[in-house]
């Protein structure tokens, strides 16, 4: 019986033994897991940093662009209406100058009947005269109306090149941005 007693006593020693062993197993193993997931979850916290911080700079950069190109836009806004107020003008140049023509094709219509009408003609020519004087200041407007909308144009170009470059600086600043999140495996 005292065999069979130390025989059960060894079993339980060894049972015991491997208990502690395995415990011991597993507590390794769950530091090892802590560890893991520790490390997982610092990279991931700097990694969403990182993507916050470039999130953040696009999105300032993004503003910034804006108001440039709000900026510029205003700006051919303006030089729009300059230019509309400019065709006003031309229109109206043109209007005056129509009425003139008219004036001018009933003046010539009385000079048919010169033989019959030579006191009139004077006060015609006259009026020809005063016609071609409005007509030249209509076309000295209208020349003055024409330079105008070349240097409206010209700054209007000027703005299209600057809102360009704008845009184009802001697709290098998205490219520059996003090449830290390339370095992640994401698909």
């Amino acid at each position: 019986m005292k065999e069979n007693l130390e025989d059960v006593v060894g079993v339980f020693k060894e049972s015991m033994a491997d208990f502690n062993n395995a415990m011991q197993l597993r507590e390794e193993f769950s530091v090892r897991v802590g560890r893991r997931t520790t490390q997982i979850i610092r990279v991931s916290l700097i990694g969403l940093f990182v993507l916050g911080i470039a999130m953040f700079t696009l999105i300032f950069t993004l503003l910034f662009r804006m108001e440039q190109i709000t900026t510029g836009m205003d700006k051919m806004g303006k030089h729009m209406e300059n230019m509309e107020s400019n065709f006003i003008i031309i229109n109206k140049n043109f209007d005056i100058m129509n009425g003139a023509m008219f004036s001018m094709e009933k003046h010539v219509s009385v000079m048919a009947d010169m033989n019959t009408s030579i006191d009139n003609m004077s006060g015609n020519m006259q009026q020809m005269s005063v016609n071609m004087k409005e007509m030249n200041k209509n076309m000295a407007l209208m020349q003055t109306s024409m330079s105008s909308m070349s240097y409206d144009m010209g700054n209007m170009s000027y703005q299209f090149t600057n809102l360009n470059s704008s845009v184009g600086a802001m697709g290098y600043n998205v490219n520059r941005m996003s090449a830290p999140i390339k370095a992640f495996p994401f698909p």
